[in-house]
């Protein structure tokens, strides 16, 4: 399983009532990946927006933590 695919089955797991799912390093160490935080970030926007998916991925300015959100 690719790195999106594992943050996705994530997030369906662990979003909250509004679609949101926070990641944060400890988050990505319990999922086995071992990239950065932010280059993670990177890959799985890049890869939902190459999918038109109806996720959407933000930091809100945050640089300890990102968010995946479904989009409405």
């Amino acid at each position: 399983m690719g790195i999106t695919e594992q943050i996705l089955t994530d997030h369906a797991t662990r979003k909250d009532g509004e679609g949101v799912t926070w990641f944060t390093a400890a988050d990505l160490a319990r999922l086995g990946i071992r990239d950065a935080l932010f280059t993670v970030m990177q890959t799985v926007q890049h890869t939902l927006r190459m999918r038109r998916a109806r996720q959407i991925v933000e930091s809100h300015g945050c640089t300890d933590r990102w968010s995946v959100q479904d989009a409405h």
